[in-house]
């Protein structure tokens, strides 16, 4: 007998490493849909036996589903709306019943993912948010040394299944969720070294995951990061944080000319950085998701309340149309506002808004650091949905419980504060 031979702390930690090491490691499993897998989902029904099974652990989900309800009762909401849109599925003449299932089954997976997190943060508080940031920084670091070892490689003449036609996409199977898990590896790793104390957040892991993210030839990545950084440095500016400001500028400027020397010394770099800058030219591929996220509206404003169905974005272009589209619209938002309407739309979105509203306010009346690089991760990830569908990643989710449980804070005494450590509480000190 294992378990047995493990105390429950030591326990509880090694499961939750192990969800956040193999939580990039993505892939395909055809059931009458084709579903994007992570292994972590495999271990995840460890997890959920184990937390059932242990009396500990049911009374601490009680006090988490109080503690963290608002995010309980946006997933419940988000959920409940798109059920609610599947009233459509009677009225429309074509209908892909099992994939709007789906659909919704793939929603609530990542509920469970979030309050089974939510469970052990208040089970464990700082010390669980420090392991979890620890390890996601090693997972961060795997995937990136596979988007650099797949590009060498695929230069060499090698081809590999971690590359896509030059561009790395280590085990998550898309170039463009690579660098979504990249960017917001590099929020959290910063995040890590902060809550670690370390003075150099600008460290050699950063470095190398900036170089992965290149490499995967994101253009929406690559972009929405350069613009994030960008807003977030404005809002530094207007809030008169000039020394953070300062700092950042000569970070960024030190990794622009690393880049630029890396890239002058070598070709590996040249195909990622040609493709970001042939962004909006001819058979790019902008100009086809455009064609889709017309026709989203379109269809939308067909049905602008509930919306045409969740998951019936293909079938109901036969409809509509007469033609049968190939693709989702590559864009979150316009996804749920044509399948679930406004209502849906509007279930979708608040929490994600309220999230980064309170960042911003954090950033201006307390020039916390940790809210400016979660912010820029945040930031990122909002424009990079407008490309790419992004509602079933768990990374996606953990990232926005994670954000969540630092703006709530962890109780000190009779109330909860802001998280924002030196190094020395990291390893047991007291707090001033």
């Amino acid at each position: 007998m294992v378990f047995p031979m493990l105390s429950t702390r030591r326990l509880d930690f090694t499961l939750v490493s192990f969800v956040i090491l193999c939580l990039p490691f993505m892939f395909h499993l055809d059931v009458m849909i084709t579903l994007n897998v992570s292994f972590s989902d495999i271990l995840m029904v460890l997890v959920m036996f184990w937390l059932i099974a242990h009396q500990e652990n049911r009374e601490y989900m009680a006090i988490a589903l109080r503690k963290y309800y608002l995010i309980i009762l946006y997933m419940l909401l988000f959920i409940y709306f798109c059920i609610v849109s599947m009233v459509n599925y009677v009225t429309n003449i074509f209908i892909d019943f099992p994939y709007g299932v789906s659909a919704i089954l793939k929603l609530s997976v990542n509920f469970v993912y979030i309050i089974v997190f939510l469970i052990f943060f208040e089970k464990y508080k700082e010390e669980l948010l420090v392991l979890v940031l620890r390890w996601w920084k090693i997972a961060a670091l795997i995937i990136s040394f596979q988007c650099i070892g797949s590009v060498i490689l695929y230069q060499m003449g090698m081809d590999n299944p971690f590359n896509l036609q030059g561009r790395a996409q280590a085990t998550l199977n898309d170039p463009n969720l690579a660098a979504l898990y990249l960017i917001i590896s590099l929020s959290l790793v910063i995040v890590f070294s902060i809550l670690s104390g370390k003075k150099m957040i600008i460290n050699l892991p950063v470095l190398i995951i900036l170089l992965a993210l290149t490499l995967t030839a994101s253009r929406g990545g690559i972009l929405s990061l350069i613009i994030s950084v960008s807003i977030v440095l404005f809002i530094s500016l207007i809030s008169a944080r000039i020394k953070e400001l300062i700092l950042f500028l000569f970070i960024g400027s030190f990794v622009f000319f690393i880049i630029l020397w890396i890239n002058q010394s070598t070709d590996i770099l040249n195909f990622a950085l040609e493709r970001v800058v042939r962004i909006g030219t001819e058979g790019d591929g902008t100009s086809y998701r455009i064609f889709l996220w017309q026709s989203a509206l379109e269809m939308w404003a067909s049905n602008p309340f509930l919306g045409i169905g969740i998951g019936q974005f293909i079938p109901y272009s036969t409809e509509m149309y007469g033609d049968t589209f190939t693709n989702i619209p590559h864009n979150t938002y316009l996804s749920f506002l044509t399948e679930t309407g406004a209502f849906g739309f509007i279930a979708f979105i608040w929490f994600p808004v309220l999230i980064l509203g309170s960042l911003i306010i954090g950033l201006i009346s307390r020039g916390e650091k940790i809210y400016f690089y979660l912010l820029i991760g945040l930031i990122a990830l909002s424009i990079q949905a407008l490309s790419i569908n992004i509602e079933n990643i768990r990374f996606v989710w953990l990232y926005l419980t994670i954000a969540f449980v630092v703006l709530k804070g962890f109780p000190t005494q009779h109330e909860a504060t802001p998280i924002v450590y030196s190094g020395n509480e990291i390893n047991g000190g007291d707090k001033s």
